[in-house]
């Protein structure tokens, strides 16, 4: 099976929602700000990302998880994929399945992640978007772990 978090640009709720499924941050606790911004591709992605899916590890269950910026038309991105795969099902052995991250940081987060990426004001937006993070980061968990229940159950 593949997974793949998708956000608008690739670079806050996804990299953050990978990195906790993957075990490269806490689930017991939240973590400092620091942290999240010591993520390796946290707040990293440029505007030609967008649309390009990245591999990010292998999970307990031998899943491969990516991330991926869909922009502003995340349904049509993920509806156009979703098509492809349709079209060449020969191809597509695994399933395939697209979260979305987005919904589950706060507007702290964004706020912080729109300063950084789009306005280029990347060192006081990283730290506000990794600080909106923290703030949220219990539903992140939570959001993760539920997915990766679902997966479980099928």
């Amino acid at each position: 099976m593949k997974i793949i978090y998708h956000c608008y640009g690739s670079a806050h709720s996804s990299i953050v929602s990978a990195a906790i499924h993957l075990g490269h941050l806490p689930t017991e606790r939240t973590p400092h700000y620091r942290e999240i911004m010591q993520l390796e591709d946290f707040d990293q992605a440029r505007n030609d990302s967008l649309g390009h899916i990245f591999y990010k590890g292998k999970d307990e269950h031998n899943h491969e998880v990516y991330t991926m910026g869909m922009g502003p038309e995340s349904a049509y991105v993920k509806r156009a994929m979703e098509s492809m795969i349709k079209l060449y099902p020969e191809n597509t052995h695994e399933r395939i399945v697209f979260v979305h991250a987005l919904p589950q940081i706060n507007r702290m987060a964004k706020v912080g992640g729109a300063l950084s990426r789009r306005y280029g004001w990347v060192s006081i937006g990283r730290v506000i978007a990794a600080k909106g993070i923290c703030q949220t980061y219990p539903d992140l968990v939570r959001f993760v772990r539920e997915t990766k229940k679902k997966l479980e159950n099928g």
